[in-house]
């Protein structure tokens, strides 16, 4: 709508233009129309003097004679009488020169400059009017001339060789060409002109905007047609149109907001009014849609968000509108559900995971038991009855310590203890083949972890990096440190086993560093596997065990562990006494 009535104004506006164009341009038509007959029958008349018979009389008599007295005095009463006269109101002057007595004859309508006229009229005679009778081709056409000082003292002249060295010539005062013009009502700051094409005044104006020469040019240029100029910061409306007789442009120009005085109070109301309006009726539909639709809907935003970020106890307000209202209730209903349920899964999760953990727990116990009894059998047919006797104890405190699977955690020095005893059996089946060494700081002896969470590690070295070693004369060798963390010291230690054997396979090593072997199946490591996936369920770190291969050889397994309550995620546990702080095999 807006749109629409701000085309309707330009267009009632580009209307009132072409109507006051087309009604001023018609009456500056025929004010040039008639200028211009008029200024030809002063051509005309000029040449009718041609056949005037006092004219030879001038010219063949004597000054002194009676008759050249006469024959002036009746050439200069017919000049008054034509000068005067109804059709030749606008001629000022007429004069006629005779270039043999070089004397001036003339008569004008304004005697307030007749010495001045007579002086700048005879000059210019005698500088153009000379040579073989004929006019300087300087002197053709209507001439500007400028007699006086006064502002008003411009004039066109034209000059006529009546033969016999006699010149007759007429001024026109440029102002009067204006005569008809002038009486148009233009309004404030408008006026009627009268320029050459180069946009220089010919009639003189005390209009301040024909001080611009810039406007001027721009009024001239616009000659036969119509159409709005800037100047001062205003808008005016320019007609203007070229005379046939005489080098001059006829120019109307009028203020754009006088011819458009009945349309301000509508452009006001077009402009201000109707754009305030529109803006307050937007910002109340604006505030209406905020309370009514954007706030719900930004309050369901915002729920959904906390929502999706576990945080189940948000609920929206029900105060609103009766679908938002249904909305909010929907949301409020299916939060709580979702809280409900997520309670379940969780408490679901964790029955779980404790039967995980048992299970693999316990899937690691009989490990050993095959391999156990084949030494003892092993030893028993060579009657070494004193490494039976320390194999058999040192197979009780290792099955000791593994039937004991109610612990949720051990010690670090207990955990240690096993996988010596676990270390002692090998090197008695491998006599001379196999040692180790393990250098524990002391602050570490007494940090707890789950049970069997090293001895795979230590389990698998032997089985896979000294099984499946080349007989080299070597003694293959398992190493287990401890040293703090360099981003925790505090809370956290790494304990790291490292062995001389073979390595890992490049192929298992690559789905140990990109966190894949845990979900596999374990058919081949299963000791490692389980240890991933327990380390996963009590610590949530995918990446606390690090596997490596040296570069002189052999495996390094790398295990973060907390110093404090390392199985809170499981349950409390105790562990056995604590034994010696550092032990070598």
């Amino acid at each position: 709508m807006v749109v629409f009535l701000i085309y309707n104004n330009l267009y009632a506006m580009k209307v009132v233009r072409q109507q006051i164009s087309a009604h001023y341009d018609n009456l500056l038509q025929t004010n040039i129309t008639e200028n211009d007959n008029i200024l030809h029958e002063y051509m005309v008349y000029l040449n009718r003097l041609e056949s005037n018979p006092d004219v030879p009389l001038i010219q063949a008599l004597t000054t002194a004679d009676s008759d050249f007295t006469l024959a002036k005095i009746r050439l200069l009463n017919q000049f008054v009488r034509d000068s005067s006269g109804i059709y030749y109101g606008m001629m000022d002057t007429l004069f006629l020169f005779d270039r043999k007595a070089d004397d001036l004859y003339y008569v004008t309508q304004d005697n307030s400059t007749y010495t001045e006229k007579k002086d700048v009229l005879l000059g210019w005679s005698r500088n153009y009017l000379r040579g073989t009778g004929r006019l300087q081709p300087d002197a053709g056409g209507w001439t500007p001339i400028v007699i006086g000082t006064d502002p008003d003292s411009r004039y066109l002249m034209w000059t006529n060789d009546l033969g016999l060295d006699v010149y007759a010539g007429v001024l026109v005062r440029d102002r009067s060409l204006l005569r008809v013009l002038d009486g148009f009502d233009v309004g404030p700051d408008g006026g009627t002109f009268l320029l050459n094409k180069e946009g220089e005044l010919l009639a003189n104006s005390d209009s301040t905007l024909m001080n611009d020469n810039v406007f001027r040019r721009a009024i001239a240029s616009r000659a036969g047609d119509y159409g709005v100029v800037k100047q001062g910061g205003r808008s005016y409306l320019v007609l203007s149109q070229a005379s046939d007789q005489v080098d001059a442009v006829y120019a109307i120009v009028m203020r754009e907001d006088y011819i458009l005085q009945n349309l301000p109070f509508f452009q006001k109301v077009l402009y201000y009014w109707i754009p305030l309006l529109v803006a307050l009726l937007l910002m109340i539909y604006l505030l209406f849609l905020q309370r009514i639709m954007f706030k719900p809907l930004v309050d369901l935003i915002r729920g959904m968000r906390k929502l999706g970020q576990g945080r189940f106890d948000i609920r929206l307000p029900t105060d609103q509108s009766s679908e938002f209202a249904f909305m909010s209730g929907t949301f409020n209903n299916m939060a709580e559900q979702i809280e409900k349920l997520k309670i379940d899964v969780y408490e679901e999760q964790l029955r779980v995971q404790k039967a995980e953990y048992k299970h693999l727990q316990v899937q690691i116990n009989p490990h050993f038991y095959m391999n156990s009894l084949n030494i003892v059998y092993n030893l028993a047919a060579l009657k070494d009855f004193k490494s039976v006797q320390k194999l058999s104890l040192h197979l009780a405190d290792y099955f000791r310590f593994l039937m004991q699977s109610h612990r949720q955690t051990v010690r670090l020095e207990d955990e240690l203890r096993h996988i010596g005893h676990y270390l002692e059996i090998q090197k008695i089946r491998y006599a001379g083949k196999l040692d180790f060494d393990v250098r524990v700081r002391p602050e570490h002896l007494g940090c707890e972890l789950s049970p069997l969470m090293v001895q795979p590690f230590v389990e698998n070295a032997v089985i896979h990096g000294f099984g499946k070693k080349m007989p080299d004369g070597t003694m293959f060798r398992i190493d287990i440190e401890t040293e703090a963390d360099a981003e925790d010291p505090e809370a956290h230690m790494l304990l790291r086993i490292r062995d001389n054997g073979i390595g890992f396979p490049a192929g298992m090593l690559s789905d140990l560093a990109a966190g894949t072997y845990a979900e596999g199946t374990g058919e081949e490591h299963l000791g490692i596997w389980n240890i991933l996936r327990r380390y996963r369920m009590l610590y949530g770190d995918e990446r606390g065990i690090a596997f490596a291969n040296a570069q002189d050889g052999g495996a390094v397994v790398t295990i973060r562990l907390p110093c404090k309550g390392a199985a809170a995620a499981i349950g409390n546990g105790s562990g056995e006494e604590a034994g010696d702080e550092e032990r070598t095999g």
